[in-house]
């Protein structure tokens, strides 16, 4: 094999494998979009459902420790600092940039990275969502021994527990994107 022909068929395996890395990045921002997605929609889906069929304070039992309750939250986490809900929704638009950041840098590390990032952008912008449309954020999942909470929350719980379990995966080798 002629140096001319080593140097073609190695450019061409080169290309070949930044297609295939930009398709894995592709398909990764699309699963990305699409759990962000489907977290806003079940989020305030749930949340419709409720504030169409319960009045503020209303309580349905489920089973012992559980019930379903119509709260609306004009705090952050735990009703925190009530009645500033301009103030809550500058802090979300922030912090939703500052997680968008840092997955453009992180994302490449591997999928949990990502996957955990969209369901902790879905449920900030389902709580957002809330606090612009509706003046609160409306919880409706009681536990007994736990304040109130929603799925927008469910997601952003466990959306940070796995941004935390892909950061503790070791790196891809070139830190090069990860299936």
């Amino acid at each position: 094999m002629s140096t001319l022909e080593r140097v073609s068929t190695r450019e061409a395996v080169e290309r070949a494998s930044a297609r295939r890395r930009r398709r894995e990045r592709a398909r990764r921002w699309l699963r990305f979009g699409l759990i962000v997605a489907c977290v806003l929609i079940v989020d305030q889906a749930l949340k419709a459902i409720v504030r169409a069929t319960m009045v503020e304070g209303d309580s349905i039992h489920v089973f012992p420790g559980l019930d379903i309750v119509r709260i609306t939250n004009e705090g952050i986490a735990f009703g925190l600092f009530p009645g500033r809900q301009s103030v809550v929704a500058v802090l979300t638009v922030v912090a939703l940039c500052g997680i968008a950041i840092a997955l453009a840098g992180l994302g490449r590390r591997n999928a949990l990275v990502v996957t955990g990032g969209a369901l902790l952008m879905g449920g900030s912008l389902g709580n957002l969502t809330d606090r612009l449309a509706h003046g609160g954020v409306t919880d409706f999942i009681d536990p007994a021994a736990w304040p109130a909470f929603n799925a927008a929350d469910v997601a952003i719980i466990a959306g940070a527990v796995i941004v935390v379990l892909g950061l503790t995966q070791p790196a891809p080798e070139g830190g090069r994107d990860a299936g």
